[in-house]
Order: structure tokens, then C-alpha cells, then sequence
């Protein structure tokens, strides 16, 4: 997830207003990452991590933060849902693709996209992205034996 330095033209990304405020929920409760740890069943690095925006939360730990430290989990939970239906998704190649849920109304209902839409498009865009880096890989490779004098897959007689 990683912050990102904004411009005054340019607004945070969804997913660091949510590490924004996970930092100003648990700074206004006093708790310590080991008191959070100690009160949920998440490692206080982990916490650590979460908070100050170096990683995407899981969605149970933004609802256990919200639990814990008071704060509304409607509206927390809302943001993470806007910041994950932003994020990449990187999926190993031949790994099975993640598991999902089914939306309870979707973009042809007239209604937000459900999770099963974002995980979708995230395989989808998993996908492109391994494709254009085989591709740019290849390319490179057959850059390089150009430039050494080589063609590549000469027969020899």
C-alpha cells in the first residue's frame, strides 16, 4: 500500500485516508500496538504495519480496530471497501485464483460492485500485468543478443 506524498492538487488515495485514520483511532484511544495486539488477535507488528500505511489490512482488522478503539465501523469499513476495490492483486502464476463472495447487488442492479466484481477485475488486471511482464521480458532478452551480435535461435550448419 505504501503512502504516497500528495500535491495540494491531488487528494490521498483511498487506501491512505484509510491508514490515516486507523492512525487517528488509535492515537485518540492511548493504546499501545501491544495493547491493540493484546485486545485483537493481530501481532502488533502487524498493527504497526496497518496504521502507518505500509500494507493493506485485512477487512476483520479494520472492524476489530473499529471495535476496540470505539470508532464507527460502518464508515471504516466503507473506506476499506473503496481502497481495496483500488488495489492490485498480484496472484502467482498457476496459483488458484482467490476465493470470493457473491455481490448482493452489482453494477447491472444499479448497485456498488460487489466484492466477487473486485476480486474479478483484480485477476484480471494480475493477469495484464504478468502478460505485459513476459513480454517486456522477452523483448529484452532479444535486445540484448541483438546488441552481442547473436540472433536468436540461428541453426548452425
Amino acid at each position: 500500500m505504501g503512502r504516497h506524498h500528495t500535491s495540494e492538487t491531488t487528494s490521498p488515495s483511498p487506501a491512505d485516508q484509510l491508514a490515516s485514520e486507523l492512525q487517528s483511532l488509535k492515537s485518540g484511544s492511548g493504546l499501545t500496538y501491544a495493547r491493540l495486539s493484546e485486545r485483537t488477535h493481530y501481532a502488533k507488528s502487524s498493527w504497526e504495519r496497518w496504521v502507518n500505511g505500509k500494507q493493506f489490512p485485512p477487512r476483520d482488522a479494520v472492524q476489530s480496530i473499529a471495535s476496540v478503539c470505539g470508532g464507527d465501523a460502518e464508515r471504516l469499513l466503507e473506506l476499506w471497501r473503496l481502497a481495496d476495490s483500488r488495489r492490485i492483486t498480484f496472484v502467482p502464476l498457476g496459483a488458484p485464483a482467490p476465493a470470493t463472495t457473491a455481490p448482493v447487488a452489482g453494477p447491472a442492479d444499479g448497485g456498488p460492485l460487489g466484492e466477487a466484481d473486485s476480486a474479478c477485475r483484480h485477476r484480471r488486471e494480475a493477469a495484464l500485468l504478468r502478460r505485459v511482464a513476459l513480454v517486456s521480458l522477452a523483448l529484452g532478452a532479444g535486445g540484448v543478443l541483438a546488441a552481442a551480435g547473436r540472433r536468436p535461435f540461428r541453426r548452425e550448419a
